[in-house]
């Protein structure tokens, strides 16, 4: 034959594989070799260990690695034909079967030698042939052929030895590897009509053995759920038929899985919470001492359209994962039925779990998020995944949302557009306005009940910074300022939905605002500075800048504070900050023009906030002012300012706030 670069073809092996599929291999090819006649069948699976690491074994007490795995059978063995196409690169010889003449090559990848002794019965005679698999351009290499004499124990077979492993990813305990390759294996054993060999897995010096049939069949660890399914897909240019088998696989950390298959061999394999969202939570049945077992489930499906695209290395199909023009089926659109005929063995299970997702969902916006109450019938309860964070659940809703204001306003310029277009004026577009207003409605009573959400928890919250800390001190006048108003921000820095200064007073949120901790005068520097709570406040301007337009200052005194000095009187020192501005000495933001001001005629609105002690109420009694008929502040007039004042106290900020929105509070069931 032509000689071929064997080391470039185990070097271009990019396929998804690890150690354990090299023997996966071999022990196919073994089960070919038995063939499906035979009732006798035997495989052994033979695990040797690093013999230094065995000698210090009784110090250690952990086990060695492995580093060599012998393939025994007693198949038909390596006849001339068997021999012939081992040593034809890609043979067809096992084509019928699947055999694509390229798995043995998954042995160099992963062991530094490889041989073969096969005994074989040819020419009315046994034969013993022995080989190692070439690295170089031959396949076969150092290959020896003697005749046997004849005996009562003779028979044929073959035994592959895997030596001198390259990778030691192989699980250490032989029954770790029982179980990954049971389950990986599991398509033969469940194959109809197939005599499955007897597949055992042992150490060297027989210390241990494990047979891998033992773990399928009643009251063992993998257990058939059901009848095999057939279904058939509607591809784009014919109809194809699978048959599905459903296995529980117990006491396995693995995901819930479908697994696509080709010859009797898995190829590719999805998490089936892909697909129904509740298969992602671990499966459990309870026993009759109600003890939990768990187990995951794994769906086989076999098929001719999966054993006519498989790949050469058998690790995917050549058919797409999505829907494209080149395939007749995706593979997503498989296992998409498959997931369906999945569900409807485990429909109690699934609809225990769909119905506690439910209820999650709708206690979050019930509880925490009642804005989105609006979007809940438009929520696809199916393809929410089980254990979703409340903050994904918030990004589906606002998804929900935006493409809801997308689609309305899409659909109002089409009706304008078409409106536009008509010759007739008389004719009616009411049913499709109604139609559009009512997705712009629902999006506006979300956004509405979001920011009624928002307000109680700013009330909550500011009602919290009156409280002392734990070491007796009051809260930083910088988290007060900051609540209240953004500190080193003006008016073209903040919009309404950033401040909270509707805390004081509702009108505040159709307020032009000039500065906050920023200077606003080019001859005095003493600016409003939220953040210094004992000398400055906050200045604004309400609608356009014109004599008539209002100006308020709001002065903030730190929580708890009882100490005022005379020459600290907050009423004071707002007035004296009125007469500043009243006198034209500050400007509009970045200089645009002076604030246009008449003292006689500029209305000028005082508020301060600060607890109610002994020393401000005096200060309220120097002032004229009046107690308020809840003894939390005071109020009063100041003609030679044309200033109207108004001091509340952190409580009265409270009561008064909850007061004004309680009855959205109400609708929205938050109190």
């Amino acid at each position: 034959m032509s000689k071929i670069n064997i080391d470039r073809i185990v070097k271009d092996i990019k396929s998804k594989t690890t150690s354990l599929t090299p023997i996966i291999e071999a022990v196919c090819n073994s089960i070919d070799a038995i063939g499906s006649e035979r009732t006798d069948g035997i495989i052994d699976i033979v695990i040797k260990r690093n013999p230094q690491q065995l000698l210090a074994l009784d110090s250690s007490h952990s086990l060695p690695e492995i580093v060599s795995i012998d393939i025994i059978d007693n198949g038909e063995g390596f006849t001339e034909e068997n021999k012939d196409s081992f040593d034809t690169y890609r043979s067809g010889l096992k084509i019928s079967k699947g055999g694509k003449g390229f798995g043995r090559f998954m042995y160099l990848k992963y062991f530094n030698h490889v041989s073969i002794e096969s005994i074989f019965y040819e020419e009315y005679r046994y034969k013993r042939r022995s080989f190692t698999f070439g690295h170089a351009d031959e396949i076969i290499e150092d290959e020896t052929i003697e005749c046997l004499e004849y005996n009562e124990g003779i028979h044929s077979g073959t035994i592959l030895h895997l030596e001198s492993i390259k990778e030691h990813d192989l699980d250490k305990g032989i029954d770790v590897i029982a179980r990954k390759l049971v389950e990986r294996l599991l398509v033969f054993f469940v194959t109809g009509g197939i005599h499955t060999p007897k597949i055992t897995i042992r150490e060297e010096d027989e210390s241990n053995s494990i047979v891998l049939n033992n773990y399928i069949g009643k009251d063992s660890d993998i257990q058939k759920v059901g009848y095999d399914e057939s279904i058939t897909l509607h591809g784009k240019d014919s109809d194809w038929t699978f048959t599905v088998k459903i296995y529980k696989i117990y006491y396995s950390a693995i995901t819930n899985k479908i697994c696509l298959t080709a010859n009797m061999r898995e190829v590719t394999d999805s998490a089936i919470h892909n697909y129904i969202p509740e298969f992602k939570e671990p499966m459990f049945e309870l026993t009759d001492n109600g003890i939990q077992k768990n187990y995951m489930i794994k769906a086989y499906v076999q098929g001719s359209y999966l054993d006519d695209n498989v790949t050469t290395e058998r690790d995917g199909f050549i058919f797409g994962k999505e829907e494209d023009i080149y395939s007749d089926l995706s593979e997503k659109q498989i296992m998409k039925a498959v997931a369906t005929i999945v569900k409807k063995h485990f429909q109690e299970d699934i609809q225990k779990r769909y119905n506690d997702k439910k209820k999650k969902v709708e206690h979050y916006v019930y509880s925490s998020a009642p804005w989105n109450k609006t979007l809940l019938k438009d929520v696809d309860m199916e393809s929410i995944p089980i254990g979703i964070s409340n903050f994904d659940l918030e990004m589906r809703f606002q998804k929900i949302k935006f493409e809801k204001e997308q689609k309305a306003r899409i659909a109002l310029k089409e009706l304008q557009d078409k409106q536009s277009s008509e010759e007739d004026e008389n004719i009616s577009f009411e049913d499709e306005v109604n139609d559009i207003l009512k997705n712009v409605t629902d999006t506006a009573k979300n956004d509405l009940a979001h920011y009624v959400c928002q307000r109680r928890k700013i009330i909550e919250l500011f009602d919290d910074l009156r409280k002392r800390l734990e070491t007796g001190k009051t809260h930083r006048e910088s988290e007060m300022h900051n609540l209240i108003f953004p500190m080193i921000k003006d008016d073209r820095q903040v919009e309404y939905e950033e401040h909270n200064l509707w805390l004081l007073d509702e009108r505040f949120n159709f307020t032009q605002y000039i500065a906050s901790d920023k200077v606003i005068s080019q001859v005095d520097h003493k600016e409003p500075d939220l953040a210094i709570f004992y000398e400055s406040g906050l200045f604004y301007r309400n609608g356009e800048n014109s004599i008539t337009s209002p100006v308020a200052i709001v002065e903030f005194k730190r929580p708890k504070r009882t100490n005022y000095p005379d020459d600290e009187n907050p009423i004071t020192q707002a007035l004296r900050y009125a007469g500043r501005i009243l006198s034209g000495r500050y400007e509009m933001p970045e200089g645009l023009e002076e604030v246009i001001v008449d003292k006689n005629v500029t209305p000028v609105y005082i508020y301060i906030v600060c607890d109610i002690v002994p020393k401000i109420i005096e200060f309220a009694g120097f002032a004229g002012l009046s107690i308020s008929p809840d003894k939390q502040g005071f109020f009063g007039y100041n003609r030679d300012y044309n200033a109207y004042i108004e001091i509340k106290s952190f409580k009265k900020v409270i009561d008064d706030a909850k007061m004004r929105n309680q009855i959205f509070f109400k609708k929205l069931k938050l109190i």
